[in-house]
């Protein structure tokens, strides 16, 4: 996929609606950033196809709070039981929280992990240490797909069909060139300042390791259980590179999608698609191919190499007993 056929698939080719005969009643589902975006709008979608709870996983309360009075008002007939619940994924504190939290739920028929950042600077997370793009897009989305696993597969088990766990990737995956790739630690490089350049490269490098982490655990984890996938929504005008230019901005108000066709390509993967679709990528609703760098041998070595990785970063934070049970996936 080259950047024509990006532009010529932003400007030209719009989502398909959910279908007619969806309900989502009974089904208790999960999305984090949820308080905007394309994560707003599919909780909105939720709420009108009937799930029966709704989880706003969202850093600031008091924005889920808003998010939950606007999606409510949108539809005042709604018999959903929305929560919002607490997450900073800036903190493996906070995603542990949420993940002990989820244990309790009787079921979890779907999860969307939405929740992104784009930093225009270098920060970092003030209780890891590590840089800000590189702890949300990656470490602690990481970690929370492990924690919400065993709730998903108790659901599947209990009702004898397979449960969803969606990434909200990015067609940016295929436009670095991981120069990362190269050294003997991948994280390390990508959490040493001296090394970090081009925002927009840093940003496409997380959403790399976001596909080889789902990549490797839906290759873990029986698509009989829980069918694991990821979706590409392209450019959309949420907001996300609110802290960028002009020019950046005014190419998503002029080429990005609305917030409501990203929040129904995000339903499409994670309610509407099938089995078919587990440790696959979808792009316009469609199965499309990773990168050819990530379906390659090397990209293989990188995705193997990546797990361990991730593993021994999150070791460092996480229990050696919960996330030794985490892992046997």
């Amino acid at each position: 996929m080259g950047y024509a056929s990006f532009l010529y698939r932003q400007v030209f080719i719009r989502p398909p609606p959910l279908p007619q005969d969806l309900s989502l009643h009974g089904r208790t589902i999960l999305i984090t950033g949820s308080n905007s975006g394309i994560g707003l709008e599919a909780a909105r979608q939720c709420v009108n196809l009937n799930a029966t709870t709704l989880i706003l996983a969202v850093r600031d309360a008091s924005k889920g709070e808003d998010a939950k009075t606007d999606i409510l008002q949108s539809n005042s007939s709604s018999i959903t039981n929305v929560e919002v619940w607490p997450l900073d994924l800036e903190s493996f504190e906070s995603v542990l929280a949420l993940g002990n939290r989820a244990t309790s739920l009787p079921r979890l028929d779907i999860a969307m992990l939405n929740a992104g950042a784009f930093k225009f600077g270098w920060t970092t997370s003030p209780s890891t240490g590590f840089e800000s793009s590189l702890q949300i897009n990656h470490l602690s989305t990481a970690l929370l797909s492990l924690l919400l696993l065993p709730v998903l597969r108790k659901t599947s088990l209990d009702l004898g069909c397979p449960t969803r766990l969606t990434f909200t990737s990015s067609e940016v995956h295929m436009w670095t060139p991981f120069k990362e790739q190269e050294t003997n630690n991948i994280l390390a490089r990508l959490n040493d300042k001296k090394y970090f350049g081009n925002t927009m490269d840093r940003y496409s490098v997380t959403k790399l390791l976001n596909v080889f982490w789902a990549l490797e655990l839906a290759s873990r984890v029986s698509g009989e259980e829980v069918v694991i996938n990821l979706i590409n929504p392209g450019s959309v005008d949420t907001g996300l590179h609110r802290d960028g230019s002009k020019i950046i901005q005014g190419f998503d108000r002029f080429i990005g999608r609305t917030r409501e066709e990203g929040g129904l390509l995000l339903m499409d993967a994670a309610v509407v698609k099938g089995a078919d679709t587990h440790g696959k990528y979808l792009s316009e609703a469609k199965l499309v191919e990773v990168s050819t760098f990530v379906r390659g041998e090397d990209g293989r070595k990188i995705q193997i190499r990546l797990w361990d990785e991730t593993v021994a970063v999150l070791r460092n934070f996480v229990p050696e007993a919960s996330l030794g049970e985490l892992l046997k996936i």
